[in-house]
């Protein structure tokens, strides 16, 4: 008769018996932080009992996982491997932990984090904390922008949802790990903002020369690089004059209507723009479309909270 355990996670399991749980929290903190200063202050413990606890997970793992580098601690290769799996588990039993089987919003405590562009912010958030309060007053949510571990982020649950922009005939900012899905929201394209009155307006309308020569304002998150309308000027032979960088696209309104700015951006900011004060109409040259997606990850795909979130938001979406 064969064991019971044939081809089980026995092994496993019993090499966790062998460990102290409570250095895996402490292994997570540390390779988020990458500081065993801050990684004791979060955990609420001395910097000599984290530097000890460092020890033991050397031990427990043979790896030094942290060592000192230019600017501060940098991660092993086995630490980075760790990471994401750690984080994972953690996340995933904490909320075992914490919440039933069942997912009820009109009872539930939870709190969902998103990882989203400001515009599409500013476009959901009134509708979708509305939408919230009526349906599940219990729900909390934490948004914030996109980092460079958003991919890791998803995988782990530290983010539930991110929206992402993807361009037509091609893919920005977009999540490539396998494993992350997503929705489409919206489609959107893109608009010449400038205010009313504007001297380089022909009818309504911009020519390419004016539109060229005037001054540009970039919406960048990253505050440098090029932009998209630049990328599409290149291969006629023209370039443009960017004159200011913000980093968010709810801060452009008032400035296009205060200036002589022009700002090239999604149709969809007009939602959030006064016609009296700022016109939109379309660029003189071929933009390509973009989509608005949610992406998330299939280890969450039936989880009924995460399921019952992703359609709240999908409900609420704009149609520019």
């Amino acid at each position: 008769m064969s064991s019971v355990h044939e081809g089980s996670n026995e092994p496993v399991v019993q090499a966790l018996h062998r460990l102290d749980l409570n250095l895996l929290v402490a292994l997570d903190t540390l390779i988020r932080e990458r500081s065993v200063t801050r990684a004791a202050h979060i955990a609420g413990v001395t910097q000599s009992a984290m530097s000890h606890t460092l020890r033991r997970l050397r031990d427990v793992f043979d790896d030094p996982l942290l060592v000192r580098g230019k600017g501060g601690m940098l991660l092993t290769p086995r630490a980075e491997e760790l990471a994401v799996p750690v984080r994972s588990g953690l996340v995933t039993l904490g909320r075992a932990l914490a919440e039933p089987g069942s997912f009820d919003p009109k009872t539930a405590r939870r709190t969902f984090r998103v990882a989203s562009p400001d515009l599409f912010d500013a476009l959901v958030l009134p509708s979708l904390l509305q939408r919230l309060g009526a349906s599940a007053p219990g729900v909390d949510l934490v948004i914030g922008p996109a980092e460079a571990s958003l991919e890791d982020d998803l995988e782990t649950g530290e983010v539930d949802v991110a929206v992402v922009p993807f361009l037509a005939g091609g893919v920005t900012d977009a999540p490539s790990r396998s494993g992350l899905l997503r929705k489409v929201l919206f489609k959107d394209s893109f608009s010449v903002f400038a205010r009313k009155g504007h001297p380089a307006l022909r009818k309504g309308a911009m020519p390419l020369k004016a539109f060229v020569a005037a001054s540009h304002l970039l919406v960048s998150p990253a505050g440098q690089g090029k932009g998209l309308v630049d990328m599409q000027l290149e291969p006629m032979g023209l370039s443009r004059r960017i004159a200011l960088r913000i980093r968010h696209f709810h801060t452009a309104p008032p400035v296009l209507a205060s200036s002589d700015l022009i700002l090239t951006a999604p149709t969809s900011l007009r939602l959030i723009t006064d016609p009296d004060q700022v016109v939109c109409m379309p660029p003189p040259f071929d933009v390509p479309n973009h989509s608005l997606a949610l992406v998330w990850h299939e280890r969450f795909s039936d989880d009924p909270a995460q399921r019952w979130f992703r359609e709240q938001v999908a409900a609420v979406a704009p149609a520019p």
